[in-house]
Protein backbone atom coordinates (compact mmCIF):
# COMPACT_ATOMS: atom_id res chain seq x y z
CA UNK A 1 0.00 0.00 0.00
CA UNK A 2 1.59 3.51 -1.16
CA UNK A 3 0.58 4.90 2.52
CA UNK A 4 2.88 2.84 4.65
CA UNK A 5 6.59 3.52 4.35
CA UNK A 6 8.43 0.15 3.56
CA UNK A 7 11.97 1.43 4.60
CA UNK A 8 12.05 3.06 7.99
CA UNK A 9 15.54 4.11 7.19
CA UNK A 10 14.33 6.50 4.23
CA UNK A 11 13.50 10.34 5.52
CA UNK A 12 10.51 11.27 6.63
CA UNK A 13 8.80 14.19 4.75
CA UNK A 14 7.28 16.54 6.84
CA UNK A 15 3.98 18.58 5.91
CA UNK A 16 4.30 21.57 4.27
CA UNK A 17 4.13 24.94 5.17
CA UNK A 18 0.54 26.06 4.51
CA UNK A 19 -0.50 22.08 6.01
CA UNK A 20 1.10 23.13 8.84
CA UNK A 21 -0.22 26.10 9.56
CA UNK A 22 -3.93 24.77 8.96
CA UNK A 23 -3.59 21.51 11.20
CA UNK A 24 -2.01 24.00 14.15
CA UNK A 25 -4.99 25.95 14.02
CA UNK A 26 -7.62 23.52 13.87
CA UNK A 27 -5.21 21.23 16.17
CA UNK A 28 -2.73 22.85 18.20
CA UNK A 29 0.64 21.17 18.49
CA UNK A 30 -0.34 18.14 15.93
CA UNK A 31 2.45 19.48 13.39
CA UNK A 32 5.11 19.51 15.70
CA UNK A 33 3.82 16.01 16.87
CA UNK A 34 3.72 14.69 13.46
CA UNK A 35 7.14 13.13 12.89
CA UNK A 36 6.91 10.95 15.49
CA UNK A 37 3.53 9.98 14.60
CA UNK A 38 4.36 8.91 11.38
CA UNK A 39 7.66 6.85 12.83
CA UNK A 40 5.76 4.84 15.33
CA UNK A 41 2.40 4.19 12.98
CA UNK A 42 4.92 3.93 10.06
CA UNK A 43 2.24 5.83 7.76
CA UNK A 44 2.68 8.99 5.90
CA UNK A 45 0.44 11.76 7.44
CA UNK A 46 0.70 13.97 4.35
CA UNK A 47 -1.91 11.71 2.57
CA UNK A 48 -4.08 12.39 5.40
CA UNK A 49 -3.84 15.67 5.73
CA UNK A 50 -6.90 17.13 3.79
CA UNK A 51 -8.83 14.87 5.33
CA UNK A 52 -7.88 16.37 8.98
CA UNK A 53 -7.99 19.52 7.36
CA UNK A 54 -11.78 18.85 6.50
CA UNK A 55 -12.87 17.31 9.51
CA UNK A 56 -11.12 20.17 11.75
CA UNK A 57 -12.62 22.67 9.83
CA UNK A 58 -16.02 21.14 10.13
CA UNK A 59 -15.67 20.69 14.11
CA UNK A 60 -14.05 24.30 13.99
CA UNK A 61 -17.98 25.56 12.64
CA UNK A 62 -20.12 23.31 14.23
CA UNK A 63 -18.59 24.42 18.06
CA UNK A 64 -19.05 28.30 16.60
CA UNK A 65 -22.04 27.25 15.35
CA UNK A 66 -23.45 26.10 18.61
CA UNK A 67 -22.02 29.19 20.64
CA UNK A 68 -23.70 30.88 18.57
CA UNK A 69 -27.07 29.23 18.48
CA UNK A 70 -26.65 29.61 22.52
CA UNK A 71 -25.87 33.30 22.65
CA UNK A 72 -28.79 33.83 20.69
CA UNK A 73 -31.28 31.26 23.04
CA UNK A 74 -29.91 33.05 26.17
CA UNK A 75 -30.01 36.60 24.67
CA UNK A 76 -33.68 36.04 23.03
CA UNK A 77 -35.09 32.78 25.09
CA UNK A 78 -33.89 32.99 28.47
CA UNK A 79 -34.75 35.31 31.85
CA UNK A 80 -31.86 35.75 34.07
CA UNK A 81 -31.37 37.91 36.90
CA UNK A 82 -28.42 38.69 38.50
CA UNK A 83 -26.91 38.88 41.78
CA UNK A 84 -24.29 41.39 43.97
CA UNK A 85 -21.62 39.63 45.46
CA UNK A 86 -22.45 39.64 49.23
CA UNK A 87 -25.13 42.10 49.08
CA UNK A 88 -28.78 41.08 50.86
CA UNK A 89 -30.39 39.61 48.07
CA UNK A 90 -26.96 37.42 47.41
CA UNK A 91 -27.31 35.96 51.05
CA UNK A 92 -30.59 34.89 50.88
CA UNK A 93 -30.10 33.24 48.00
CA UNK A 94 -27.25 31.64 49.10
CA UNK A 95 -28.71 30.25 52.18
CA UNK A 96 -31.30 28.63 50.47
CA UNK A 97 -29.09 27.18 48.02
CA UNK A 98 -26.85 25.78 50.41
CA UNK A 99 -29.95 23.58 51.71
CA UNK A 100 -30.90 22.50 48.21
CA UNK A 101 -30.06 18.73 46.68
CA UNK A 102 -28.63 19.85 43.81
CA UNK A 103 -25.93 21.70 46.21
CA UNK A 104 -25.15 18.50 47.47
CA UNK A 105 -24.69 16.63 44.53
CA UNK A 106 -22.80 19.51 42.70
CA UNK A 107 -19.43 17.75 41.38
CA UNK A 108 -17.73 21.78 41.66
CA UNK A 109 -18.46 23.07 44.98
CA UNK A 110 -17.16 25.57 47.61
CA UNK A 111 -17.30 24.44 51.05
CA UNK A 112 -17.69 26.99 54.32
CA UNK A 113 -18.30 27.27 57.60
CA UNK A 114 -19.53 30.62 57.82
CA UNK A 115 -21.75 30.78 55.35
CA UNK A 116 -24.83 31.26 57.93
CA UNK A 117 -22.37 32.74 61.25
CA UNK A 118 -23.71 35.90 60.73
CA UNK A 119 -26.89 34.96 61.14
CA UNK A 120 -25.94 33.95 64.60
CA UNK A 121 -27.73 30.57 64.18
CA UNK A 122 -28.58 28.62 67.78
CA UNK A 123 -25.38 26.62 68.53
CA UNK A 124 -28.22 23.64 69.55
CA UNK A 125 -28.65 23.72 65.89
CA UNK A 126 -29.45 20.11 64.50
CA UNK A 127 -27.13 20.70 62.02
CA UNK A 128 -24.05 20.33 64.51
CA UNK A 129 -24.74 17.02 65.33
CA UNK A 130 -25.75 18.16 68.85
CA UNK A 131 -22.59 19.40 69.34
CA UNK A 132 -22.37 23.42 70.29
CA UNK A 133 -19.06 23.24 69.72
CA UNK A 134 -18.87 22.31 66.04
CA UNK A 135 -18.75 24.04 63.36
CA UNK A 136 -21.51 22.95 60.30
CA UNK A 137 -20.11 22.68 57.04
CA UNK A 138 -21.93 24.52 54.01
CA UNK A 139 -21.84 23.25 50.45
CA UNK A 140 -22.41 25.14 47.59
CA UNK A 141 -21.95 25.36 44.38
CA UNK A 142 -19.20 26.47 42.59
CA UNK A 143 -17.34 28.28 39.32
CA UNK A 144 -20.25 26.73 36.64
CA UNK A 145 -23.58 25.97 35.49
CA UNK A 146 -25.81 24.33 37.66
CA UNK A 147 -29.05 22.64 36.76
CA UNK A 148 -31.59 22.70 39.58
CA UNK A 149 -35.75 22.38 39.68
CA UNK A 150 -37.66 24.56 40.89
CA UNK A 151 -41.86 23.95 41.05
CA UNK A 152 -41.75 21.76 37.75
CA UNK A 153 -39.60 24.34 36.38
CA UNK A 154 -35.63 23.74 34.84
CA UNK A 155 -33.38 26.93 36.45
CA UNK A 156 -30.03 27.35 35.52
CA UNK A 157 -27.44 28.36 38.88
CA UNK A 158 -24.78 30.09 37.52
CA UNK A 159 -21.68 31.24 40.00
CA UNK A 160 -18.43 31.99 38.44
CA UNK A 161 -15.14 33.95 40.06
CA UNK A 162 -14.10 36.11 37.78
CA UNK A 163 -10.08 36.68 38.15
CA UNK A 164 -9.05 40.61 36.94
CA UNK A 165 -5.81 42.00 36.39
CA UNK A 166 -6.14 44.40 39.29
CA UNK A 167 -9.63 42.81 40.86
CA UNK A 168 -11.24 39.89 41.43
CA UNK A 169 -14.57 39.69 41.62
CA UNK A 170 -17.81 37.05 41.68
CA UNK A 171 -20.80 36.37 39.40
CA UNK A 172 -24.04 34.86 40.17
CA UNK A 173 -26.64 34.63 38.22
CA UNK A 174 -30.17 32.08 37.97
CA UNK A 175 -31.58 31.76 34.97
CA UNK A 176 -34.79 30.32 33.63
CA UNK A 177 -36.37 29.29 29.51
CA UNK A 178 -38.79 31.65 28.86
CA UNK A 179 -39.23 35.56 28.33
CA UNK A 180 -40.83 35.66 31.71
CA UNK A 181 -38.91 36.10 34.49
CA UNK A 182 -41.98 35.29 37.14
CA UNK A 183 -40.55 31.88 38.64
CA UNK A 184 -37.25 33.43 39.37
CA UNK A 185 -38.98 36.34 41.23
CA UNK A 186 -40.91 33.82 42.73
CA UNK A 187 -37.53 31.67 43.95
CA UNK A 188 -36.48 34.87 45.55
CA UNK A 189 -39.30 35.57 47.35
CA UNK A 190 -39.01 32.63 49.05
CA UNK A 191 -35.47 33.53 50.12
CA UNK A 192 -36.62 36.19 51.37
CA UNK A 193 -39.56 34.47 53.16
CA UNK A 194 -37.12 32.12 55.06
CA UNK A 195 -33.89 34.56 55.28
CA UNK A 196 -37.03 36.87 57.28
CA UNK A 197 -37.65 33.78 59.62
CA UNK A 198 -34.02 33.30 60.28
CA UNK A 199 -33.59 37.32 61.34
CA UNK A 200 -37.06 37.76 62.92
CA UNK A 201 -36.38 38.69 66.46
CA UNK A 202 -32.84 39.31 65.95
CA UNK A 203 -30.65 42.69 64.78
CA UNK A 204 -28.70 43.00 61.46
CA UNK A 205 -25.38 44.83 62.53
CA UNK A 206 -23.59 46.02 58.86
CA UNK A 207 -20.18 47.06 58.86
CA UNK A 208 -18.17 48.82 56.11
CA UNK A 209 -15.87 46.77 53.72
CA UNK A 210 -14.30 48.35 51.24
CA UNK A 211 -17.11 50.74 49.71
CA UNK A 212 -19.82 48.72 50.60
CA UNK A 213 -22.13 47.43 53.94
CA UNK A 214 -21.77 43.69 54.44
CA UNK A 215 -23.63 42.43 57.22
CA UNK A 216 -21.38 41.41 60.19
CA UNK A 217 -23.18 39.05 62.31
CA UNK A 218 -27.01 38.95 63.62
CA UNK A 219 -27.88 39.12 67.07
CA UNK A 220 -30.71 38.91 69.45
CA UNK A 221 -32.56 41.91 70.14
CA UNK A 222 -31.07 43.45 73.25
CA UNK A 223 -34.18 44.83 75.54
CA UNK A 224 -33.85 48.36 76.33
CA UNK A 225 -34.45 47.02 80.05
CA UNK A 226 -30.67 45.55 80.04
CA UNK A 227 -29.42 48.80 79.24
CA UNK A 228 -28.62 50.40 82.58
CA UNK A 229 -29.20 54.53 82.71
CA UNK A 230 -31.67 56.73 84.05
CA UNK A 231 -35.06 55.34 83.31
CA UNK A 232 -36.51 58.91 82.73
CA UNK A 233 -33.95 59.65 80.68
CA UNK A 234 -34.30 56.55 78.54
CA UNK A 235 -37.81 56.85 78.16
CA UNK A 236 -37.51 60.23 77.01
CA UNK A 237 -35.27 59.73 74.40
CA UNK A 238 -37.26 56.58 73.21
CA UNK A 239 -40.64 58.29 72.74
CA UNK A 240 -38.53 60.72 71.14
CA UNK A 241 -37.38 58.22 68.40
CA UNK A 242 -40.83 56.51 68.50
CA UNK A 243 -42.36 59.84 67.47
CA UNK A 244 -39.79 60.46 64.60
CA UNK A 245 -40.72 56.75 63.29
CA UNK A 246 -44.55 57.16 63.25
CA UNK A 247 -45.99 56.91 59.33
CA UNK A 248 -47.80 60.37 59.40
CA UNK A 249 -44.17 61.87 60.49
CA UNK A 250 -42.67 61.71 57.32
CA UNK A 251 -45.67 63.37 55.34
CA UNK A 252 -45.47 66.31 58.50
CA UNK A 253 -41.73 66.96 57.46
CA UNK A 254 -41.98 66.76 54.03
CA UNK A 255 -44.86 69.60 54.07
CA UNK A 256 -43.38 72.27 56.14
CA UNK A 257 -40.52 71.31 54.18
CA UNK A 258 -38.16 69.94 56.78
CA UNK A 259 -35.36 67.32 55.85
CA UNK A 260 -36.64 64.07 57.35
CA UNK A 261 -33.48 62.78 59.74
CA UNK A 262 -32.66 62.61 63.28
CA UNK A 263 -29.33 63.44 64.98
CA UNK A 264 -28.44 62.11 68.65
CA UNK A 265 -25.16 62.35 70.75
CA UNK A 266 -24.34 59.88 73.52
CA UNK A 267 -21.29 61.27 75.22
CA UNK A 268 -19.57 59.78 78.20
CA UNK A 269 -16.38 58.13 79.82
CA UNK A 270 -15.46 54.86 78.45
CA UNK A 271 -17.81 51.69 79.88
CA UNK A 272 -21.02 53.50 80.31
CA UNK A 273 -23.17 51.90 77.81
CA UNK A 274 -23.14 54.20 74.79
CA UNK A 275 -22.96 51.51 72.36
CA UNK A 276 -24.70 49.20 73.93
CA UNK A 277 -27.53 51.59 73.91
CA UNK A 278 -27.59 52.49 70.40
CA UNK A 279 -27.55 48.63 69.93
CA UNK A 280 -31.16 48.58 72.49
CA UNK A 281 -32.39 51.40 70.37
CA UNK A 282 -32.10 49.81 66.99
CA UNK A 283 -33.63 46.56 68.17
CA UNK A 284 -36.65 48.05 70.27
CA UNK A 285 -37.44 49.77 66.84
CA UNK A 286 -36.76 46.71 64.58
CA UNK A 287 -34.44 48.33 62.68
CA UNK A 288 -30.57 47.84 60.81
CA UNK A 289 -27.37 49.07 62.38
CA UNK A 290 -24.99 50.19 60.62
CA UNK A 291 -21.80 50.93 62.16
CA UNK A 292 -19.18 53.22 60.68
CA UNK A 293 -15.38 53.85 62.31
CA UNK A 294 -14.60 57.14 60.49
CA UNK A 295 -10.55 56.26 61.90
CA UNK A 296 -10.61 53.78 59.56
CA UNK A 297 -11.91 55.01 56.01
CA UNK A 298 -11.48 58.06 53.59
CA UNK A 299 -13.87 60.53 52.38
CA UNK A 300 -14.69 59.07 49.00
CA UNK A 301 -15.51 56.06 50.89
CA UNK A 302 -17.50 58.24 53.14
CA UNK A 303 -19.62 59.73 50.52
CA UNK A 304 -20.01 56.41 49.08
CA UNK A 305 -21.52 54.16 52.42
CA UNK A 306 -24.03 57.28 53.29
CA UNK A 307 -25.57 57.13 49.77
CA UNK A 308 -26.33 53.35 49.93
CA UNK A 309 -27.81 53.09 53.53
CA UNK A 310 -31.26 52.20 53.25
CA UNK A 311 -34.39 54.72 54.55
CA UNK A 312 -34.83 53.32 57.83
CA UNK A 313 -32.02 52.13 59.74
CA UNK A 314 -29.81 53.43 62.37
CA UNK A 315 -26.33 54.77 61.53
CA UNK A 316 -24.00 54.52 64.37
CA UNK A 317 -20.65 56.86 64.09
CA UNK A 318 -18.18 55.30 66.73
CA UNK A 319 -15.53 57.88 68.19
CA UNK A 320 -17.08 61.19 66.80
CA UNK A 321 -14.11 63.01 68.24
CA UNK A 322 -11.13 61.41 65.28
CA UNK A 323 -12.33 63.95 63.47
CA UNK A 324 -11.55 67.82 63.82
CA UNK A 325 -11.52 71.02 61.93
CA UNK A 326 -8.08 72.43 60.62
CA UNK A 327 -8.59 75.37 62.75
CA UNK A 328 -8.74 73.22 66.15
CA UNK A 329 -5.08 72.37 65.19
CA UNK A 330 -4.06 76.15 65.66
CA UNK A 331 -5.32 76.35 68.79
CA UNK A 332 -3.77 75.64 72.27
CA UNK A 333 -5.54 74.32 75.50
CA UNK A 334 -5.24 77.24 78.34
CA UNK A 335 -4.78 74.78 80.78
CA UNK A 336 -1.44 73.66 78.40
CA UNK A 337 -0.50 77.34 78.48
CA UNK A 338 -0.50 77.67 81.95
CA UNK A 339 1.76 75.04 82.53
CA UNK A 340 3.93 76.08 79.94
CA UNK A 341 3.66 72.54 78.04
CA UNK A 342 3.77 72.20 74.38
CA UNK A 343 0.17 72.34 72.97
CA UNK A 344 -1.32 68.99 71.85
CA UNK A 345 -2.60 69.84 67.79
CA UNK A 346 -5.87 68.01 67.23
CA UNK A 347 -5.49 64.75 65.82
CA UNK A 348 -7.31 64.66 62.09
CA UNK A 349 -8.64 61.55 60.71
CA UNK A 350 -8.62 60.67 56.96
CA UNK A 351 -11.95 62.63 57.25
CA UNK A 352 -12.34 65.96 57.48
CA UNK A 353 -15.18 67.86 59.44
CA UNK A 354 -16.35 69.32 56.12
CA UNK A 355 -16.82 66.25 54.36
CA UNK A 356 -18.66 64.52 57.67
CA UNK A 357 -20.73 67.75 58.25
CA UNK A 358 -21.60 67.02 54.50
CA UNK A 359 -22.87 63.55 54.65
CA UNK A 360 -25.01 64.42 57.69
CA UNK A 361 -27.17 67.58 56.57
CA UNK A 362 -25.70 68.26 53.13
CA UNK A 363 -27.51 68.86 50.40
CA UNK A 364 -27.80 65.16 48.88
CA UNK A 365 -27.36 63.82 52.07
CA UNK A 366 -30.02 60.74 53.04
CA UNK A 367 -33.20 60.84 54.54
CA UNK A 368 -35.38 58.74 57.16
CA UNK A 369 -32.14 57.41 59.35
CA UNK A 370 -31.50 57.97 62.68
CA UNK A 371 -27.83 59.21 63.32
CA UNK A 372 -26.39 58.06 66.47
CA UNK A 373 -22.89 59.69 67.22
CA UNK A 374 -20.42 58.43 70.25
CA UNK A 375 -17.84 60.31 72.11
CA UNK A 376 -15.41 59.73 75.17
CA UNK A 377 -14.86 63.42 74.62
CA UNK A 378 -17.63 65.93 73.74
CA UNK A 379 -14.94 68.77 74.62
CA UNK A 380 -13.03 67.79 71.77
CA UNK A 381 -15.61 67.71 68.98
CA UNK A 382 -16.26 70.93 66.93
CA UNK A 383 -19.16 73.04 67.69
CA UNK A 384 -20.22 72.79 64.30
CA UNK A 385 -20.58 69.41 64.37
CA UNK A 386 -23.03 69.42 67.54
CA UNK A 387 -24.99 72.30 66.86
CA UNK A 388 -28.70 72.46 66.79
CA UNK A 389 -30.39 70.93 63.76
CA UNK A 390 -27.24 68.21 63.42
CA UNK A 391 -27.65 66.77 66.84
CA UNK A 392 -31.41 67.54 67.78
CA UNK A 393 -30.24 65.45 71.58
CA UNK A 394 -27.56 65.14 73.42
CA UNK A 395 -27.37 62.17 76.25
CA UNK A 396 -25.03 62.31 78.54
CA UNK A 397 -24.40 58.71 80.45
CA UNK A 398 -22.30 59.45 83.43
CA UNK A 399 -20.73 56.95 86.03
CA UNK A 400 -22.73 54.64 88.25
CA UNK A 401 -24.92 55.92 90.97
CA UNK A 402 -26.54 54.02 93.75
CA UNK A 403 -29.93 53.30 91.44
CA UNK A 404 -28.01 52.15 88.67
CA UNK A 405 -25.59 49.96 90.99
CA UNK A 406 -28.56 47.95 92.05
CA UNK A 407 -30.62 47.91 89.19
CA UNK A 408 -27.57 46.29 87.26
CA UNK A 409 -27.47 43.81 90.52
CA UNK A 410 -30.77 43.10 90.09
CA UNK A 411 -30.24 42.31 86.13
CA UNK A 412 -27.77 39.46 87.37
CA UNK A 413 -29.10 37.82 89.83
CA UNK A 414 -33.17 38.89 89.70
CA UNK A 415 -34.42 35.62 88.53
CA UNK A 416 -36.14 35.87 85.14
CA UNK A 417 -39.02 33.38 84.17
CA UNK A 418 -36.67 31.28 81.64
CA UNK A 419 -34.50 30.61 84.87
CA UNK A 420 -36.71 29.01 86.86
CA UNK A 421 -37.26 25.01 85.94
CA UNK A 422 -41.22 23.73 87.04
CA UNK A 423 -41.17 20.28 88.63
CA UNK A 424 -42.24 17.17 86.44
CA UNK A 425 -45.97 17.43 87.72
CA UNK A 426 -46.02 21.47 87.59
CA UNK A 427 -45.35 20.82 83.52
CA UNK A 428 -48.10 18.60 83.50
CA UNK A 429 -50.73 20.87 84.72
CA UNK A 430 -50.89 20.75 88.27
CA UNK A 431 -51.98 24.63 89.08
CA UNK A 432 -50.57 24.06 92.50
CA UNK A 433 -47.15 23.63 91.81
CA UNK A 434 -47.46 26.17 88.78
CA UNK A 435 -48.46 28.86 91.86
CA UNK A 436 -45.89 27.66 94.20
CA UNK A 437 -43.03 28.15 91.99
CA UNK A 438 -44.26 31.61 90.38
CA UNK A 439 -44.08 32.30 95.07
CA UNK A 440 -41.32 31.37 95.16
CA UNK A 441 -39.81 32.92 91.98
CA UNK A 442 -40.99 36.21 93.56
CA UNK A 443 -40.09 35.70 97.00
CA UNK A 444 -36.45 35.15 95.57
CA UNK A 445 -37.08 38.66 93.71
CA UNK A 446 -37.64 40.48 96.19
CA UNK A 447 -34.71 39.01 98.77
CA UNK A 448 -32.43 39.98 95.50
CA UNK A 449 -34.08 43.63 95.43
CA UNK A 450 -32.78 43.69 99.40
CA UNK A 451 -29.48 42.43 98.32
CA UNK A 452 -29.24 44.94 95.82
CA UNK A 453 -29.82 47.98 98.23
CA UNK A 454 -27.03 46.73 100.38
CA UNK A 455 -24.52 45.87 97.69
CA UNK A 456 -25.23 49.68 96.66
CA UNK A 457 -24.88 51.15 99.57
CA UNK A 458 -21.10 49.35 99.71
CA UNK A 459 -20.09 50.87 96.58
CA UNK A 460 -18.91 54.31 95.70
CA UNK A 461 -21.02 56.87 93.84
CA UNK A 462 -19.92 58.02 90.54
CA UNK A 463 -16.31 56.11 91.09
CA UNK A 464 -17.20 53.10 88.54
CA UNK A 465 -18.51 52.76 85.06
CA UNK A 466 -21.43 50.41 84.79
CA UNK A 467 -19.27 48.25 82.37
CA UNK A 468 -17.04 47.42 85.79
CA UNK A 469 -19.18 46.98 88.17
CA UNK A 470 -21.26 44.49 85.57
CA UNK A 471 -17.81 42.50 84.69
CA UNK A 472 -17.33 42.23 88.69
CA UNK A 473 -21.40 41.11 89.13
CA UNK A 474 -20.76 38.44 85.75
CA UNK A 475 -17.64 36.94 88.41
CA UNK A 476 -19.82 35.87 91.36
CA UNK A 477 -22.82 35.66 89.58
CA UNK A 478 -23.80 31.98 90.71
CA UNK A 479 -24.22 33.66 94.44
CA UNK A 480 -25.19 37.25 95.53
CA UNK A 481 -24.07 36.89 98.42
CA UNK A 482 -20.46 36.00 97.44
CA UNK A 483 -20.52 39.33 95.33
CA UNK A 484 -21.45 41.35 98.31
CA UNK A 485 -18.29 39.90 100.32
CA UNK A 486 -16.29 40.34 97.81
CA UNK A 487 -17.00 43.95 97.02
CA UNK A 488 -13.87 45.16 98.26
CA UNK A 489 -12.35 43.62 95.71
CA UNK A 490 -14.30 45.98 93.25
CA UNK A 491 -13.20 49.03 95.38
CA UNK A 492 -10.08 48.01 96.41
CA UNK A 493 -9.31 48.30 92.08
CA UNK A 494 -7.37 51.01 91.24
CA UNK A 495 -9.04 53.65 88.75
CA UNK A 496 -8.30 55.52 86.03
CA UNK A 497 -9.37 58.94 85.45
CA UNK A 498 -12.62 58.85 83.71
CA UNK A 499 -13.76 62.65 84.39
CA UNK A 500 -14.56 64.70 81.02
CA UNK A 501 -12.88 67.56 81.15
CA UNK A 502 -15.17 70.99 80.92
CA UNK A 503 -15.08 73.00 77.96
CA UNK A 504 -13.22 75.84 78.30
CA UNK A 505 -14.27 79.11 77.05
CA UNK A 506 -12.26 82.11 76.07
CA UNK A 507 -13.22 84.09 79.02
CA UNK A 508 -12.82 81.58 81.73
CA UNK A 509 -8.99 80.93 83.12
CA UNK A 510 -7.25 78.26 83.16
CA UNK A 511 -7.18 77.98 86.87
CA UNK A 512 -10.69 78.32 87.46
CA UNK A 513 -11.36 75.42 84.87
CA UNK A 514 -9.80 73.05 87.06
CA UNK A 515 -12.13 72.50 90.28
CA UNK A 516 -10.71 71.28 93.32
CA UNK A 517 -13.36 68.62 94.21
CA UNK A 518 -15.80 66.36 91.28
CA UNK A 519 -19.44 67.38 91.76
CA UNK A 520 -21.39 64.90 91.10
CA UNK A 521 -22.20 64.67 86.88
CA UNK A 522 -26.03 63.93 86.53
CA UNK A 523 -27.62 62.88 83.26
CA UNK A 524 -28.07 65.41 81.27
CA UNK A 525 -30.22 66.05 77.79
CA UNK A 526 -30.09 68.71 75.92
CA UNK A 527 -32.91 68.89 73.12
CA UNK A 528 -32.95 70.94 70.13
CA UNK A 529 -35.79 71.30 67.17
CA UNK A 530 -34.22 70.33 63.42
CA UNK A 531 -34.59 72.81 61.15
CA UNK A 532 -33.04 71.15 58.63
CA UNK A 533 -30.26 74.61 58.61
Amino acid sequence: MAGYIENVSLPIQPFSDAQASILDFLFPGLARMSTAVQWYLRIDLRVYAPLLCYFGLFVFICGRTCMYLWALLETYCTSTVHLRYREDAYDMLMLWTSSQSFAQNARSSLVTTDLASSLNRSRNDPSNGGDANKKTLYYTPWNGRFLMRYKGRRLVFRRQYQVGDFSSREELSISCFGRSPQILKELLSECRTEYAKLVQGKTCLYRHQDHAWVRSKVSDIRRTSTVILDKDRKTELLEDIRDFLEPTSQQWYSNRGIPYRKGYLLHGPPGTGKSSLSLSIAGHFSLDIYILKLSAINEAILESLFAKLPSHCVILLEDIDAVSSNRDAETKDPRQMATGSPSRESKSGNVSLSALLNVIDGVGSQEGRILIMTTNHITRLDEALIRPGRVDKKVELGLADNTMTADLFCLVFKPVQEDVALPEDAQSGDNTKVHEAAVSQREEAERVEQLAKEFAGNVPELKFSPAEIFSFLLEHRKSPEEAIGNVEKLISKPIEAKATPPRISEDVKPEDALPETASKPEFKTEVYVSNGL
